[in-house]
């Protein structure tokens, strides 16, 4: 008798050998089987590598903002090279044309990026880059005035200081190359002698005094931060005001390093160029302070110090090695008392 069911169809009717399950034919009962051990283990470690996996994407997530913005600081105060008058006509214009380069072609503008880059989180560098741009503003407006006679103002200095002045919500890249030019116009005309030989004592004398002003309103803005509970380790006010500082001594002795080489018959007095470059040096030094963290703690300074009474101490410094030099090339001062005061300096400045 066929075992195949009659409602198979007849091609599909073929009988073979018949397949049966070994053993008991009882239900097997699954209730107590347990799963390999190394299957709870290959389970375990693939939970954990997924967990270990979420966990550093979320890190990483949380972290990149913070490494993007730490990689965007670059605050870059290394001397200014090669203002000698061999290299530039106008050595102050190659100080500013180089400030104004290496922030434009290094970091940026940080105010022209957009609104979500790490950058624009800053508060360091776009203090240093804002006071940089003000302060050679200001230093050209001064100059604009005092590179012609009959009371003419330079029209090509006077663009540049006009472009350089930073302004809230302006794009300060196209005017920063736009004062360039401007700069390098006027330099070339210097190449040419197109600029006439005025005082170098008065324009000099005018100039040191614009540093001095500098460093008096510097040490007003730290003034107010001073010592503040609030201001530990550091506010957004307390780092403004530390790299505004800064930026305005790298353009003082940035500056004063181009004076050199722009009156070089003032470097013929011995009590007028030990007086310059000790000046030129308190500057520097100002511009050098790089502390990790800007540290603006109450009280004595136990753990971290004070960095914006220190700044406030050597702005002190500076403008009145400022102050000195001015009087001293007017001629209102004895050299030998300002050769006193130099030394001072010179023993008092140190950190």
């Amino acid at each position: 008798m066929s075992l195949v069911p009659m409602d198979v169809p007849q091609p599909y009717r073929r009988e073979g050998p018949v397949v049966t399950v070994l053993g008991s034919d009882k239900n097997l009962d699954l209730s107590t089987a347990e799963p390999s051990p190394y299957m709870v283990k290959g389970q375990r470690i693939w939970r954990l590598a997924k967990g270990v996996a979420k966990a550093g994407a979320m890190l990483a997530v949380i972290a990149a903002y913070p490494t993007l913005m730490w990689s965007a600081h670059d605050v870059n105060d290394d001397p200014v090279e090669a203002v000698t008058a061999e290299t530039w006509a106008s050595p102050a214009t190659g100080v500013a044309i180089t400030l104004v380069a290496r922030e434009v072609e290094g970091p940026g503008w940080t105010a022209d990026k957009p609104v979500f880059s790490p950058a624009r989180q800053l508060t360091a560098q776009p203090a240093w880059q804002d006071a940089i741009a003000d302060s050679l503003a200001e230093y050209f407006q001064l100059a604009a005035g005092t590179v012609t006679r009959d009371s003419e103002i330079d029209p090509d200095l006077a663009a540049a200081s006009r472009l350089l002045r930073t302004k809230a919500n302006t794009d300060m890249t196209p005017r920063l190359i736009a004062a360039a030019e401007a700069l390098a116009r006027f330099n070339g005309r210097v190449h040419a002698g197109l600029i006439e030989d005025l005082d170098a004592d008065a324009d000099l004398a005018q100039s040191l005094r614009l540093y001095s002003g500098w460093a008096a309103a510097s040490s007003d803005e730290l003034a107010s931060l001073i010592g503040h509970s609030n201001g530990w380790p550091a506010s957004r006010a307390d780092v403004h005001a530390y790299y505004t500082a800064r930026a305005r001594a790298h353009v003082a002795s940035s500056l004063l390093q181009a004076a050199v080489h722009t009156h070089p018959e003032l470097m013929q007095r011995a009590s007028l160029r030990a007086q310059l470059y000790e000046t030129q040096a308190v500057w520097a030094r100002i511009a050098s302070q790089d502390p990790l963290v800007v540290s603006n703690q109450d009280g004595d300074g136990a753990i971290l110090p004070n960095h914006l009474a220190a700044m406030a101490w050597h702005l002190d410094q500076a403008e009145t090695a400022s102050v000195q030099l001015a009087e001293l090339i007017l001629g209102t001062q004895p050299a030998d008392m300002t050769l006193a005061g130099a030394d001072t300096v010179v023993l008092t400045s140190s950190p």
